[in-house]
């Protein structure tokens, strides 16, 4: 195969073009994939956007394993206290959203236009 020409013919074209045109190609083909793919999970998230902890959800949560064997949530967080034990929980969908945290969250920033 020769390589792509110049626009005046003399010698190959930049390799950023060649790269752009096989982004080109690559991405017509992934849009054209087929539509409607239904997931093979399940629906995890409520009405507030809430993750749940079922089983084979869309978002899943991580899982406590200690000395090789998987335990409970608690056995992986039981260092920790107040704000880390409650994210550390919800982490591992054993617990609701923590509220609150350690230092400076929140607030609007200072400046005007």
């Amino acid at each position: 195969m020769k390589p792509f020409a110049s626009p005046k013919g003399k010698g190959p074209a930049s390799p950023l073009l060649a790269a752009i045109f096989v982004a080109l190609l690559c991405g017509a083909s992934a849009c054209a994939s087929e539509e409607g793919t239904t997931p093979t999970c399940n629906l995890d998230v409520d009405g507030n956007g809430h993750i749940d902890n079922v089983d084979n959800g869309c978002n899943p949560f991580a899982t406590c394993i200690v000395n090789g064997k998987v335990s409970p949530p608690a056995e992986c967080c039981k260092d920790l206290q107040g704000y880390d034990l409650q994210a550390c929980l919800y982490g591992y969908g054993a617990g609701p959203e923590p509220s609150g945290g350690a230092g400076g969250g929140g607030g609007s920033g200072g400046g005007g236009n």
